[in-house]
């Protein structure tokens, strides 16, 4: 009689540790999607409105991890206040050449070889590339330039600048209770307000 509530509680425990699970990997994704939105809108800020530089914004396809695309970003030094992917406010002491530098791309990860983690390499106080694993269970990351005119935005231009850029992040969930994996892709467009 003591052992059907015993297992009904343990089922019920094990449902909500799941979806507290769930909830997290949702803020984390969220927050790395965040934190890739912000420096491609930032990506490409120039102190002189004369100076022009098409290279602010890299978009690199076939990356490391299953052909995932990887991203760089570079602007001048902001006059106000902006941080890095890391939270590290930008100083004269974080560019090389006066320009900040941001790169997000995907890396194998070392616990699961099946998966990646999304990576930001950013510039330290000496100039030098440091980086932070921003969300691990990886499965993909898409970057395209999409041309903003297009009544289907599946049209990829992947060549050049169009101002508006497609980001795809795929995640792996794994249910601790059920073993079963589920997907969880995030997609979002942005505009470079700079370029």
């Amino acid at each position: 009689m003591i052992y059907p509530p015993l297992k009904l509680l343990n089922d019920v425990t094990l449902k909500h540790l799941e979806i507290e699970q769930d909830i997290l990997l949702a803020q984390n994704i969220n927050r790395a999607m965040e934190l890739l939105t912000r420096a491609i809108r930032e990506a490409g800020y120039r102190i002189s409105q004369t100076s022009i530089n098409k290279n602010d914004i890299q978009i690199k396809q076939d990356g490391l991890f299953k052909g995932s695309a990887a991203i760089a970003l570079m602007q001048d030094l902001p006059k106000h206040l902006a941080y890095d992917c890391m939270g590290n406010v930008f100083s004269k002491e974080r560019t090389r050449q006066q320009k900040t530098y941001q790169h997000f791309y995907l890396e194998r990860s070392r616990k699961d070889p099946q998966s990646a983690s999304l990576i930001c390499q950013s510039l330290d106080r000496k100039g030098h590339l440091h980086q932070a694993e921003l969300l691990n269970q990886v499965q993909y990351l898409r970057i395209h330039w999409v041309n903003p005119q297009a009544i289907n935005t599946t049209i990829l231009s992947p060549k050049g600048p169009t101002g508006l850029i497609k980001i795809i992040l795929g995640v792996i969930s794994t249910s601790k209770t059920t073993k079963v994996n589920k997907l969880i892709e995030q997609v979002r467009w942005v505009a470079p307000r700079h370029i």
